[in-house]
Protein backbone atom coordinates (compact mmCIF):
# COMPACT_ATOMS: atom_id res chain seq x y z
CA UNK A 1 0.00 0.00 0.00
CA UNK A 2 1.36 3.05 -1.02
CA UNK A 3 1.95 5.65 1.73
CA UNK A 4 0.37 9.40 1.24
CA UNK A 5 1.02 12.44 3.12
CA UNK A 6 -0.42 15.95 2.33
CA UNK A 7 1.09 19.48 3.45
CA UNK A 8 0.24 22.81 3.42
CA UNK A 9 3.34 24.85 1.56
CA UNK A 10 2.96 28.68 0.62
CA UNK A 11 -0.15 28.05 0.53
CA UNK A 12 0.00 25.52 -1.67
CA UNK A 13 -1.43 21.50 -1.27
CA UNK A 14 1.69 19.18 -1.83
CA UNK A 15 1.23 15.64 -1.95
CA UNK A 16 4.09 13.27 -1.00
CA UNK A 17 3.98 9.81 -1.67
CA UNK A 18 6.30 6.55 -0.84
CA UNK A 19 8.84 8.80 1.00
CA UNK A 20 10.32 5.91 2.74
CA UNK A 21 11.21 4.39 -0.35
CA UNK A 22 15.34 4.12 -0.54
CA UNK A 23 16.57 6.07 -3.73
CA UNK A 24 20.93 5.42 -2.52
CA UNK A 25 20.89 1.77 -1.38
CA UNK A 26 24.72 2.33 -0.33
CA UNK A 27 23.86 5.30 2.15
CA UNK A 28 20.35 4.35 3.16
CA UNK A 29 19.22 7.56 1.67
CA UNK A 30 15.57 8.12 1.02
CA UNK A 31 13.32 9.69 -1.15
CA UNK A 32 12.48 11.30 2.20
CA UNK A 33 15.72 12.64 2.76
CA UNK A 34 16.41 13.94 -0.95
CA UNK A 35 12.98 16.12 -0.85
CA UNK A 36 14.47 17.65 2.53
CA UNK A 37 17.44 18.48 0.73
CA UNK A 38 15.66 20.26 -2.04
CA UNK A 39 13.55 21.92 0.94
CA UNK A 40 16.89 23.07 2.28
CA UNK A 41 18.36 24.14 -0.67
CA UNK A 42 15.86 25.95 -2.36
CA UNK A 43 16.86 29.62 -1.60
CA UNK A 44 20.26 28.52 -3.41
CA UNK A 45 18.25 26.43 -6.51
CA UNK A 46 15.54 28.22 -7.80
CA UNK A 47 17.02 31.56 -8.28
CA UNK A 48 18.67 29.37 -11.20
CA UNK A 49 15.64 27.23 -12.30
CA UNK A 50 13.11 29.88 -12.05
CA UNK A 51 11.55 30.81 -15.22
CA UNK A 52 13.61 27.95 -17.56
CA UNK A 53 11.02 25.30 -18.66
CA UNK A 54 11.85 22.52 -16.69
CA UNK A 55 12.61 18.68 -18.03
CA UNK A 56 12.08 15.57 -15.81
CA UNK A 57 14.68 12.91 -15.09
CA UNK A 58 12.51 9.93 -13.11
CA UNK A 59 13.77 7.57 -10.92
CA UNK A 60 11.01 5.90 -10.03
CA UNK A 61 12.92 3.27 -7.94
CA UNK A 62 15.86 4.96 -7.25
CA UNK A 63 19.36 5.21 -9.13
CA UNK A 64 19.59 1.51 -10.12
CA UNK A 65 15.77 1.20 -11.23
CA UNK A 66 14.51 2.34 -14.83
CA UNK A 67 14.51 5.59 -15.64
CA UNK A 68 12.98 7.84 -18.00
CA UNK A 69 12.56 11.56 -19.71
CA UNK A 70 9.48 13.48 -19.46
CA UNK A 71 9.01 16.90 -21.24
CA UNK A 72 4.72 17.07 -21.21
CA UNK A 73 3.45 18.37 -17.99
CA UNK A 74 1.83 15.66 -16.12
CA UNK A 75 -2.14 15.11 -16.92
CA UNK A 76 -2.51 14.74 -12.91
CA UNK A 77 -0.15 18.20 -12.24
CA UNK A 78 -1.70 19.99 -9.13
CA UNK A 79 -3.49 23.41 -10.80
CA UNK A 80 -0.83 25.42 -9.30
CA UNK A 81 1.93 24.08 -11.31
CA UNK A 82 2.61 26.52 -13.54
CA UNK A 83 3.80 25.73 -16.97
CA UNK A 84 4.44 26.80 -20.49
CA UNK A 85 3.52 25.21 -23.75
CA UNK A 86 6.10 26.00 -26.68
CA UNK A 87 6.06 24.66 -30.68
CA UNK A 88 8.87 22.70 -30.93
CA UNK A 89 8.84 21.38 -34.48
CA UNK A 90 5.71 19.29 -35.05
CA UNK A 91 4.02 19.12 -31.93
CA UNK A 92 3.59 21.30 -29.10
CA UNK A 93 4.73 20.60 -25.28
CA UNK A 94 3.44 22.20 -22.54
CA UNK A 95 6.71 22.28 -20.06
CA UNK A 96 6.49 22.42 -16.46
CA UNK A 97 8.39 25.15 -14.63
CA UNK A 98 10.04 25.19 -11.24
CA UNK A 99 9.06 28.68 -9.90
CA UNK A 100 8.58 27.73 -6.58
CA UNK A 101 8.82 25.77 -3.29
CA UNK A 102 5.95 23.76 -3.92
CA UNK A 103 6.79 22.79 -7.35
CA UNK A 104 10.28 21.75 -6.35
CA UNK A 105 8.98 19.68 -3.57
CA UNK A 106 6.76 18.10 -6.77
CA UNK A 107 9.25 17.67 -8.83
CA UNK A 108 11.38 15.53 -5.87
CA UNK A 109 8.41 13.46 -5.20
CA UNK A 110 7.95 12.59 -8.54
CA UNK A 111 10.94 10.59 -8.33
CA UNK A 112 13.11 13.85 -9.96
CA UNK A 113 16.61 13.03 -8.89
CA UNK A 114 18.38 15.55 -10.49
CA UNK A 115 17.02 18.88 -11.65
CA UNK A 116 17.28 19.58 -15.52
CA UNK A 117 15.88 23.04 -16.62
CA UNK A 118 16.88 24.84 -20.12
CA UNK A 119 20.05 26.79 -20.36
CA UNK A 120 17.53 29.98 -20.94
CA UNK A 121 14.64 31.66 -19.51
CA UNK A 122 11.11 33.08 -20.40
CA UNK A 123 9.79 34.82 -21.99
CA UNK A 124 13.27 34.86 -24.15
CA UNK A 125 12.94 30.88 -24.59
CA UNK A 126 15.01 31.03 -27.14
CA UNK A 127 17.95 33.32 -26.49
CA UNK A 128 20.06 31.61 -23.74
CA UNK A 129 21.76 33.50 -20.63
CA UNK A 130 24.13 30.83 -19.83
CA UNK A 131 26.65 29.67 -21.61
CA UNK A 132 28.35 26.27 -20.91
CA UNK A 133 31.18 24.54 -21.67
CA UNK A 134 30.36 20.64 -20.99
CA UNK A 135 33.93 18.94 -20.37
CA UNK A 136 32.90 15.23 -20.97
CA UNK A 137 35.62 12.43 -20.16
CA UNK A 138 35.98 9.46 -21.91
CA UNK A 139 37.81 6.16 -22.98
CA UNK A 140 40.95 6.35 -20.00
CA UNK A 141 40.47 9.98 -19.03
CA UNK A 142 38.45 10.99 -16.38
CA UNK A 143 37.76 14.04 -14.10
CA UNK A 144 41.80 15.00 -13.75
CA UNK A 145 41.70 15.19 -17.51
CA UNK A 146 38.11 17.14 -17.54
CA UNK A 147 39.66 19.73 -15.10
CA UNK A 148 42.71 20.23 -16.90
CA UNK A 149 40.24 21.24 -20.16
CA UNK A 150 38.37 23.61 -17.55
CA UNK A 151 41.47 25.75 -16.67
CA UNK A 152 42.26 26.08 -20.29
CA UNK A 153 38.61 27.32 -21.26
CA UNK A 154 39.58 30.15 -17.95
CA UNK A 155 42.55 30.81 -19.79
CA UNK A 156 40.70 31.30 -22.51
CA UNK A 157 37.84 33.25 -21.29
CA UNK A 158 39.95 35.50 -19.43
CA UNK A 159 42.15 36.34 -22.51
CA UNK A 160 38.63 38.14 -23.49
CA UNK A 161 37.65 39.45 -20.51
CA UNK A 162 34.74 36.87 -19.50
CA UNK A 163 33.92 35.40 -16.39
CA UNK A 164 33.16 31.86 -16.27
CA UNK A 165 32.18 29.53 -12.90
CA UNK A 166 33.15 26.52 -12.52
CA UNK A 167 30.81 23.24 -11.49
CA UNK A 168 31.23 19.65 -11.30
CA UNK A 169 28.57 17.80 -12.78
CA UNK A 170 28.94 15.56 -9.77
CA UNK A 171 30.03 12.72 -12.23
CA UNK A 172 33.35 12.70 -13.84
CA UNK A 173 32.82 16.06 -16.21
CA UNK A 174 33.43 19.61 -15.25
CA UNK A 175 31.13 22.45 -16.64
CA UNK A 176 31.92 25.87 -16.99
CA UNK A 177 29.13 28.56 -16.81
CA UNK A 178 29.41 31.73 -18.44
CA UNK A 179 26.59 34.43 -18.05
CA UNK A 180 25.64 36.31 -20.95
CA UNK A 181 23.55 39.03 -21.98
CA UNK A 182 20.76 37.05 -23.86
CA UNK A 183 21.71 35.53 -27.56
CA UNK A 184 20.16 33.22 -29.71
CA UNK A 185 21.66 29.87 -29.53
CA UNK A 186 23.91 29.61 -32.63
CA UNK A 187 25.44 32.67 -31.47
CA UNK A 188 26.22 30.92 -28.38
CA UNK A 189 27.61 27.70 -29.73
CA UNK A 190 29.77 29.40 -32.24
CA UNK A 191 31.77 31.35 -29.90
CA UNK A 192 32.38 28.19 -27.69
CA UNK A 193 33.30 26.11 -30.71
CA UNK A 194 36.05 28.34 -31.67
CA UNK A 195 37.36 28.00 -27.90
CA UNK A 196 37.44 24.40 -27.95
CA UNK A 197 38.81 23.88 -31.49
CA UNK A 198 41.72 26.55 -30.10
CA UNK A 199 42.36 23.85 -27.15
CA UNK A 200 42.12 20.55 -29.32
CA UNK A 201 44.49 22.02 -31.69
CA UNK A 202 46.48 23.12 -28.98
CA UNK A 203 46.50 19.14 -27.10
CA UNK A 204 44.93 16.71 -29.70
CA UNK A 205 45.93 14.43 -28.06
CA UNK A 206 43.75 15.12 -24.94
CA UNK A 207 41.41 16.98 -25.92
CA UNK A 208 38.76 16.40 -28.72
CA UNK A 209 35.64 18.04 -30.26
CA UNK A 210 34.37 14.72 -31.64
CA UNK A 211 31.29 14.21 -31.38
CA UNK A 212 30.68 10.48 -32.30
CA UNK A 213 31.57 8.75 -28.91
CA UNK A 214 33.93 6.01 -30.84
CA UNK A 215 36.24 8.02 -32.72
CA UNK A 216 37.15 10.05 -29.07
CA UNK A 217 38.88 7.54 -27.97
CA UNK A 218 41.03 8.28 -24.67
CA UNK A 219 40.36 12.20 -24.85
CA UNK A 220 38.32 14.91 -23.22
CA UNK A 221 35.45 15.62 -25.25
CA UNK A 222 34.85 19.21 -25.17
CA UNK A 223 31.06 19.79 -26.46
CA UNK A 224 29.32 23.13 -27.27
CA UNK A 225 26.41 22.09 -28.89
CA UNK A 226 24.74 21.12 -25.45
CA UNK A 227 23.93 24.60 -26.10
CA UNK A 228 20.98 24.37 -27.79
CA UNK A 229 17.03 25.07 -27.31
CA UNK A 230 15.28 22.16 -25.13
CA UNK A 231 18.84 20.74 -24.20
CA UNK A 232 19.58 20.57 -20.51
CA UNK A 233 22.42 19.58 -17.59
CA UNK A 234 21.90 19.31 -13.98
CA UNK A 235 21.11 22.53 -12.49
CA UNK A 236 23.47 23.81 -10.21
CA UNK A 237 23.01 22.33 -6.79
CA UNK A 238 21.27 19.61 -8.01
CA UNK A 239 22.27 16.14 -6.78
CA UNK A 240 23.31 13.58 -9.00
CA UNK A 241 21.93 9.68 -9.50
CA UNK A 242 24.70 8.24 -8.58
CA UNK A 243 25.60 5.78 -5.31
CA UNK A 244 27.20 8.41 -2.92
CA UNK A 245 23.99 11.03 -4.07
CA UNK A 246 26.68 13.61 -4.93
CA UNK A 247 25.80 17.11 -6.11
CA UNK A 248 26.58 18.90 -9.27
CA UNK A 249 28.03 21.94 -7.40
CA UNK A 250 29.89 25.06 -7.77
CA UNK A 251 33.91 25.28 -6.98
CA UNK A 252 36.32 27.83 -7.06
CA UNK A 253 39.71 27.81 -9.90
CA UNK A 254 41.56 27.25 -6.97
CA UNK A 255 39.88 24.20 -5.32
CA UNK A 256 39.54 23.00 -9.40
CA UNK A 257 43.44 23.30 -9.85
CA UNK A 258 43.98 22.04 -6.53
CA UNK A 259 41.95 18.46 -7.54
CA UNK A 260 38.66 18.84 -5.37
CA UNK A 261 37.24 15.64 -5.75
CA UNK A 262 33.34 14.96 -6.95
CA UNK A 263 32.84 12.84 -4.33
CA UNK A 264 33.52 15.63 -1.43
CA UNK A 265 30.65 17.24 -2.77
CA UNK A 266 27.57 15.22 -1.71
CA UNK A 267 23.75 15.59 -0.96
CA UNK A 268 24.64 15.39 2.81
CA UNK A 269 27.64 18.03 3.28
CA UNK A 270 26.06 20.18 0.91
CA UNK A 271 24.24 22.62 2.96
CA UNK A 272 27.09 22.95 5.39
CA UNK A 273 29.80 23.78 2.80
CA UNK A 274 27.72 26.62 1.53
CA UNK A 275 28.07 28.14 5.10
CA UNK A 276 31.22 27.92 4.83
CA UNK A 277 32.14 28.93 1.03
CA UNK A 278 29.09 30.82 0.47
CA UNK A 279 26.95 30.52 -3.07
CA UNK A 280 29.69 30.60 -5.70
CA UNK A 281 26.87 30.58 -8.22
CA UNK A 282 25.75 33.80 -7.33
CA UNK A 283 28.12 35.48 -9.48
CA UNK A 284 25.69 33.73 -12.53
CA UNK A 285 23.15 36.20 -11.70
CA UNK A 286 24.71 39.16 -11.31
CA UNK A 287 26.93 39.13 -14.01
CA UNK A 288 25.53 39.92 -17.80
CA UNK A 289 28.78 39.60 -20.17
CA UNK A 290 28.43 40.44 -24.09
CA UNK A 291 30.01 37.63 -26.11
CA UNK A 292 32.85 38.95 -28.36
CA UNK A 293 33.57 38.30 -31.55
CA UNK A 294 36.73 35.55 -32.07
Amino acid sequence: MKSKSIFIVEGKEVTLTNTEKIYFPELGASKAELIEYYIRMADYILPYLKGRPFSMLHYPDGIYGKTFYQKQRPADAPKWLQSVSLASKDKTINWCLVNDLPSLIYMANRACIEMHAWFSRLPDEGQPDVAIFDLDPSGSTGYKEAAEAALLVKTALDAYGLTGIPKLSGKTGVHVVVPIEPVPFYKVRDFLKKICQHIENAQPALFTTERTIAKRKDRVYLDAVQNGRGKTLPSPYSVRAVPGANVSAPVTWKELANGISPQSLVMRSMEARIKTVGDLFAPVYTISQKLPKI
